[in-house]
């Protein structure tokens, strides 16, 4: 059974966009950001979170309060779910703190958050949290090849070694907690970029994940942050290349992958790590990654100075004002084999322009 990411589940996906557009519009997700203190100095890294200085300041309280609204207005009761996206790592310094005060918080309001980690650390209470459905990871998984793995998050042998022995770890973490539920949905995925230097081993790795219950994540190369001109040249991979590893996956699962639609990007309340709720410029949804290119966000405003309701419509306004531009730059984004964050960008415009344009 190839797995589901809980985060992503369909019910989820559906639900999300049934009530961002009913009833005037109701956001049903939350998309936060941490600082962007990392323990990697990945030289792909689309955040350049190496050399950022973006503190983690993200007020917990207002956070939570949000997350109330949010529980309160789910009459269909699906997951509440939020994602912590974008930049740093959660698990380092400061970012881990507010990660776990944030998970405490939001407890009572039955919210699961879902993180992308990069594997260099791990420790009891985070797999406490996994184990209670409080929290989904989403693990950095590009090779087995220890050298490899350490030129690609930049670190030396002793913490790529660290993150190979996570990894596996939590590889074994799904196929325990998927023989318990037996579903086929998991709070555990891989991340996998499929780059120049992983290009042989990315199905043995993709064989690794479906086996043991983890969801495999394949996004391309993004052309962002430390990843532009140079690196991303020397690195991507050819859409050829990327359509026969899209075949291979096809024949040896018997499915036609597709990286899963996020429904944080239309259904999300996106706040940055100083508070203030983004939406992206030129299109007004959520996030901004979905381009496969560095985000250009727009302020709406600080949730300590909003209620719900007043965030809620002021991005439904701002979204229709920027749908008639949507509309013309939907046929600008290039043809993707797999997309990236958040699926593959056209179609996701496309889905949305049908939901507040109506598909004009």
């Amino acid at each position: 059974m190839f797995p589901t990411y809980a985060p992503w589940h369909p019910r989820i996906q559906e639900e999300t966009l049934k009530q961002a557009t009913r009833n005037g519009g109701r956001l049903m997700l939350l998309d936060v950001q941490l600082g962007s203190a990392c323990n990697g100095h990945c030289p792909r890294c689309d955040s350049s979170c190496a050399a950022l200085s973006e503190p983690a300041e993200l007020d917990i309280d207002a956070v939570a309060a949000l997350a109330a609204e949010i529980d309160k207005r789910n009459e269909a009761r699906i997951p509440n779910v939020g994602f912590v996206c974008g930049l740093g790592e959660p698990t380092f310094g400061r970012n881990l703190i507010i990660l776990k005060k944030l998970i405490a918080a939001t407890a009572d309001c039955h919210f699961v958050w879902s993180i992308f980690n990069n594997g260099i650390y791990w420790d009891d209470e985070l797999e406490e949290y996994v184990k209670d459905g409080r929290l989904a990871v989403m693990v950095q998984y590009n090779s087995d090849r220890p050298e490899t793995v350490a030129e690609m998050l930049g670190v030396g042998p002793e913490l790529a070694a660290r993150h190979i022995a996570n990894r596996r770890h939590l590889l074994m973490l799904a196929r325990e907690l998927g023989q318990r539920c037996n579903s086929g949905v998991t709070n555990i995925a891989a991340s996998i970029v499929p780059e120049r230097g992983n290009l042989g081993e990315l199905m043995g790795i993709i064989d690794q994940c479906v086996s043991n219950g983890v969801f495999p994540l394949i996004g391309e190369l993004e052309n962002a942050g430390d990843s532009e001109n140079e690196y991303y040249a020397e690195h991507k991979l050819s859409n050829e290349e990327l359509t026969d590893l899209h075949a291979q996956i096809g024949r040896r699962f018997g499915i036609n992958y597709e990286v899963p639609f996020c429904p944080a990007a239309i259904g999300a309340i996106h706040v940055n790590n100083r508070n203030i709720v983004t939406v992206d410029k030129l299109t007004g949804l959520s996030c901004s990654w979905f381009g496969m290119s560095n985000p250009e966000p727009y302020e709406i405003g600080d949730i300590r100075k909003m209620s719900y309701d007043g965030i809620v419509r002021m991005v439904m306004a701002y979204r229709d004002a920027r749908i008639p531009e949507v509309r013309k730059a939907i046929q600008e984004y290039p043809e993707m084999v797999f997309g990236g964050c958040g699926g593959n960008a056209r179609m996701l415009l496309e889905k949305y322009v049908s939901l507040y344009g109506g598909g004009k």
